[in-house]
């Protein structure tokens, strides 16, 4: 969806919901049992459940039990309100928004995983007065609205791109293939990658597309063959991701694919199997980082699920830490106060790094290191430098 697209959407969705309910009301409703600050505090997590593997939830529960068992916030319990987009629908999207910007007693909102549904999502929040904090959303589109009340949690894809050519000069790489899926995500993250690239010297030897809804690629990989680059870059999402890389595979083709959070799940080696061995992803979270942060969260996540926490898991307990920390900090709830404090918070430490927030909403200092998928796990190899 072209950003010109995004925009008129979002706001289309702004004036019907208005139209039915006033967003000055609902803010300063919120605004008003913020003020309170009497009984259980709620925030609203956002998340496709079944559309791929992710411990996303496990992690959010995982950081409100530890905060329940600890006295809570200031004496008050935290409670999450779980809403489910298992389609990738824009339309699932703001159907959710509309839910929560409608329950006065949501101060925040944690999730979405689409850029498209995240950016859209963003419209209604920021004028109901509800603070959002997304772990997912890469388009560097999101925070350029001078919005007060949204945040992300994670790099944008200006940084994710260039930390991708970074990562595979550095290993050895001259010629790389291009491919990307024509959507907002997979075309922009190709286009700071191969900007990127050629600032570095990382030679792309060609460039392809394919339509979102594409299922035979036999065509495109005749001529990704007939280039011999040692590396393909990939700008696309699961499912189709997954059918992609099994594609090439069959097409003969050994060069490794490098991606981004779009296909960091271990859902990519139940589409593709083999195939998808030796793909490479960037990510925030390294299980292996000696903090002792790092380790006990590791470790407690193991004891609790008898797995170790993905990126998703990890980015979701974060969520819940720094906004815990805000509300103790600040002595309040109320979602205009706790993003001014987030917007100057300088060097707080979460399981995903220290990290600060820029007056833009954007995530400053968090670090990508990459992985690569073998047997169905990610392995962590290096951070970028």
């Amino acid at each position: 969806m072209p950003k010109l697209r995004i925009i008129l959407a979002a706001l289309t969705a702004l004036t019907l919901f208005a139209s039915c309910t006033s967003y000055d009301q609902l803010q300063k409703e919120r605004a008003s049992r913020a003020k309170k600050g009497k009984g259980d505090i709620y925030i609203a997590a956002v998340w496709a459940k079944k559309l791929f593997k992710s411990f996303y939830f496990e992690g959010l529960a995982m950081a409100v039990d530890e905060i329940n068992r600890k006295g809570g916030i200031n004496g008050r319990r935290l409670r999450t309100v779980s809403f489910y987009n298992d389609t990738a629908s824009v339309d699932r999207d703001l159907e959710i928004a509309g839910e929560i910007a409608r329950d006065c007693r949501l101060v925040a909102v944690l999730g979405h995983y689409d850029d498209d549904g995240a950016i859209m999502a963003s419209v209604p929040y920021e004028y109901s007065g509800i603070l959002y904090l997304a772990p997912a959303c890469t388009n560097p589109m999101f925070t350029q609205h001078g919005f007060k009340y949204i945040f992300r949690n994670t790099p944008s894809d200006e940084v994710n791109g260039a930390d991708c050519a970074k990562f595979l000069k550095n290993r050895g790489f001259g010629k790389i293939t291009v491919l990307d899926d024509r959507t907002p995500y997979g075309k922009m993250f190709a286009d700071y990658f191969s900007a990127y690239a050629a600032k570095i010297g990382l030679k792309v030897v060609g460039r392809r597309s394919f339509n979102r809804w594409t299922s035979d690629f036999k065509g495109i990989f005749a001529e990704v063959k007939a280039l011999d680059g040692d590396g393909i870059f990939l700008g696309a999402s699961l499912p189709q991701a997954g059918a992609v890389i099994k594609q090439a595979r069959i097409m003969g083709i050994k060069a490794p694919f490098i991606g981004g959070n779009s296909i960091n799940s271990p859902t990519l080696w139940d589409l593709a199997g083999e195939a998808a061995a030796g793909t490479l992803t960037h990510t925030v979270f390294n299980p292996e980082e000696r903090s002792v942060l790092v380790q006990r969260f590791t470790r407690d996540f193991y004891a609790r699920h008898h797995d170790y926490p993905d990126t998703w898991a990890a980015q979701g307990y974060d969520g819940i830490m720094v906004l815990a920390h805000i509300f103790k900090k600040s002595g309040t709830t109320l979602p205009l106060v706790v993003g001014s404090h987030l917007r100057f918070l300088e060097n707080w430490e979460g399981v995903t790094g220290k990290y600060s927030f820029a007056r833009s909403g954007d995530i400053v200092g968090k670090i990508n290191s990459f992985q690569v998928l073998q047997q169905g796990k990610y392995r962590h190899l290096e951070v970028v430098e």
